[in-house]
């Protein structure tokens, strides 16, 4: 059985690591030319966006394995590996500084177990595994030609991504972006270091924005490089984001215990008369209430009237709410210990049966449950 891992144990693995890799390169025949950055100096910012306080996350990454997306030669595939973790490693050649041989050379040499995939991201592509622990998704996301659907991907084969990716906060004449908006730079083929495989530059507020409109919370956030007057085109005026998210899609972020259906395509759920949740929080301060954003179905309103839905929690029996209403609503809970950790059990008192078209017995729809 492999070690606990801790972020504690990053920097030494991956100084051990360096020296294999080195070792690793100068036994290959027929050389090949290897990825020129130094994709391990990465360890000194996951150390920094994760601290001591997120071990459990990796111990998830240990036991559900790890994703990363736009390997180049595999330094950090191999660095999880090396720690204990069963990790799938996707680029591809088209893309991939040396076409995927440094990857597939080094795995020879190392003796790795790692899972090689050559995927397209810009096509409607899937991902070799059901659900991953961790993704790493650094420096990709300005490459892709629909960043939208990619994060929507991961975030339905990711509990938690690590994204790196680099924003802009003036445009490349020098102009401030319009504060706190949301905005989106699509670079010409040549605009930045001649590179025609760019795409987006987000502003600060467009990239938040597009994280949660694909299912991401955002547990950790920090910007590196030029933070005042950075823009889309300029090597000396690049500002990069790191962050760590928690994917929401089908409720991720939650446990679902009894009375839940599976996700739909756009993440949300339907319940059963009963169900219920543990919820829980990754934040530092601890969370006053839990926010679950619902939908009631017209057919469920025109069937039978006003539903009502019970909840129970800790020992105490909540206020009943009464939904006289279709469409959307909130159903709010304060932790009464501070404790940012509780089971609910819910009741509707009237569902929709088995039908010819549904053969599901079906309560309201669940979009999402947050904790704040």
């Amino acid at each position: 059985m492999s070690a606990t891992l801790r972020i504690s144990d990053l920097p030494a693995a991956a100084s051990r690591l360096r020296q294999r890799l080195a070792a690793a390169r100068t036994r290959a025949r027929p050389q090949c030319e290897w990825y020129p950055y130094d994709s391990l100096s990465n360890v000194h910012q996951l150390e920094r966006l994760f601290g001591s306080r997120y071990d459990s996350l990796l111990q998830g990454a240990q036991s559900s394995g790890v994703l990363d997306i736009g390997c180049a030669d595999g330094d950090l595939a191999f660095l999880f590996e090396s720690l204990g973790c069963r990790v799938t490693a996707v680029d591809y050649p088209l893309s991939n500084h040396n076409h995927m041989r440094g990857i597939r050379a080094l795995q020879s040499l190392l003796d790795s177990s790692i899972d090689i995939h050559e995927i397209n991201l810009d096509s409607q592509f899937s991902l070799p595994g059901e659900r991953y622990g961790l993704t790493l998704f650094l420096g990709i996301l300005y490459h892709l030609k629909n960043p939208l659907y990619v994060m929507e991907r991961l975030a339905m084969h990711s509990n938690y991504c690590i994204l790196s990716t680099r924003i802009a906060r003036c445009f490349p004449d020098g102009t401030p972006m319009p504060k706190d908006q949301p905005i989106a730079y699509l670079l010409e083929a040549d605009e930045l270091n001649q590179d025609n495989s760019n795409f987006w530059i987000f502003s600060d507020a467009a990239l938040r924005r597009l994280l949660k409109r694909t299912h991401w919370e955002v547990l950790e956030y920090y910007n590196i490089g030029d933070t005042s007057t950075s823009n889309p085109t300029s090597l000396d005026r690049d500002e990069r984001v790191f962050c760590l998210l928690k994917s929401h899609f089908g409720l991720a972020n939650v446990d679902l215990l009894e009375g839940w259906h599976e996700a739909e395509d756009s993440g949300w759920r339907w319940t059963e008369r009963q169900f219920s949740v543990r919820v829980s929080s990754d934040a530092i301060a601890r969370p006053e209430r839990m926010i679950m954003r619902l939908f009631v179905p017209s057919e469920l309103i025109d069937q039978y009237g006003p539903i009502t839905l019970s909840a129970s929690g800790e020992g105490e029996q909540m206020r009943p709410v009464i939904l006289n209403e279709p469409g959307d609503h909130t159903f709010t809970r304060r932790f009464k210990s501070g404790s940012g950790s509780e089971v609910i059990a819910f009741t509707l008192d009237k569902s929709l049966p088995p039908d010819d078209s549904d053969p599901r017995e079906r309560g309201i729809i669940v979009a999402s449950i947050d904790c704040e």
